[in-house]
Formats: C-alpha cells, structure tokens, sequence
C-alpha cells in the first residue's frame, strides 16, 4: 500500500512540476500574427503617413494626393521625387499659396509662368522645387510638385 501512495504522490509531483513549467514557457513564447496579405488600402496609408514627414515645404490644405502619380524617396527636408495632388481651389489661388509660402520655408524663386499651366522654380541651398499646376474639372488644380537635388 506504501508503493502505491509513495507512486501516486511522484506521478502527483512530476505533473505539477510539469503543469508549471509548461505555463511558464507558455508566456514566453511569441506568435507572430498573419494580418493576411498587403492591400492598396495598406499602401495608401503608409504613403499619407511618409507624406507626413515632408517637412520642408508648405503643400496646401485640402489637397488630396494622387497615389498613382506620386513617388517619394526619403524623408523631412532629404526628399526627392514627385508629388502630385489636386485641390477644389483653382490655379490663382494655389500660384499666390507658393509664391507667399515658399519663401518662409527658405526657398528662392528662380522662375515663374502664369498662364492656363502655370508653372514655378524655387531652389534652396539642397534643392530645386519644380512646380506645375494645371486646371482640371469644375475649378480644381492639378499639382504636381517635383523635388530634384542640387549637384
């Protein structure tokens, strides 16, 4: 009868000790989760969120990026690339919003052309910005902003 209590008891014991180390691993232990694959949502995101570091020039409010025409590479004031936007104000008004904007964030203006595609240069000490607004439907602006370095 002994053996059999003094059995009972180890079979006890390795099970608790087993149960504990089990759950303690369990903590341990990281999963990674499948969020299934990327989407163009997803994309859309990442690149409004990179558009948020561009730090060095004014973009106008309301402006609503065309994704499909926009590539970006780095960030803050190192950024290169085109931007491309549209905006419910029409050209005059999104012309004055650089010509009054740009030179706040340091940028001189090298070139001008007002007209039904206007078009604006400003060149700081890293960069040139090549501006190119155009009209689209019922009195919206296309931008197109081009970031080149200097050489």
């Amino acid at each position: 009868m002994e053996k059999i209590q003094i059995k009972s008891l180890v079979h006890l014991f390795v099970c608790v000790i087993l149960i504990i180390y089990l759950h303690s691993c369990s903590d341990s232990i990281e999963t990674s989760r499948y969020e299934g694959p990327k989407t163009e949502d997803d994309d859309k995101i990442d690149l409004q969120n990179h558009l948020i570091e561009v730090i060095d020039m004014p973009l106008p409010s309301n402006s609503k990026i065309d994704l499909e025409k926009t590539v970006i590479v780095g960030k803050q004031d190192e950024w290169i690339g085109r931007l491309t936007m549209t905006n419910k104000n029409s050209i005059d008004v999104i012309y004055s919003f650089f010509v009054n904007e740009m030179p706040k964030y340091k940028f001189k203006e090298k070139s001008s052309v007002r007209s039904a595609e206007s078009s604006l240069i400003f060149q700081n000490k890293k960069k040139t910005i090549f501006i190119k607004l155009s009209k689209v439907n019922f009195g919206r602006s296309n931008i197109e902003i081009t970031s080149t370095p200097l050489n």
